[in-house]
Parts: structure tokens; sequence; C-alpha cells
């Protein structure tokens, strides 16, 4: 039987302070992948706020994701 490894809430959130939605992607796909795209509308738009906010949505949704991942891991 192999063991999956556990993901690392810490690793995720620094992956998401420094990369942003981008860094989300270590914790979910589809929520980076999304978070990028609004990112990327936000950025276009030059709606600094709203790309803050983004900003700050992934780094919240990353260590949610994380905890919920290794949840289910445990069982």
């Amino acid at each position: 039987m192999t063991h999956t490894p556990y993901k690392s809430v810490a690793g995720a959130l620094l992956f998401c302070v420094f990369l942003g939605p981008i860094g989300l992607l270590y914790a979910s796909f589809w929520g980076g992948f999304i978070l990028i795209l609004l990112a990327t509308v936000f950025i276009c738009g030059k709606l600094a706020f709203l790309t803050l906010a983004v900003w700050i949505a992934s780094c919240i949704w990353a260590v949610g994701a994380v905890e919920s991942y290794n949840k289910k891991l445990r069982g």
C-alpha cells in the first residue's frame, strides 16, 4: 500500500504569499485556475484593490484546501 504524503499548510501559505493565485495551484488546481483567471482580468483592468483581494483570497483558500486534503487522508 502506498502512502500519499500530506501537504504542508505553511508551504501552501508561503507559495500564495509570494506567488498569489499561482501558489494556490499547490493546494487546489481548480481554485488556482479560477483565481488566476480573475487576477488576470483585474490586472488588465487596472483594478488594484480587487487584485489584492484575489491575492488574499488565494492565501485563505490555500490554507483551507490543504487542511481539507490532509483531513481526507487521515480518514
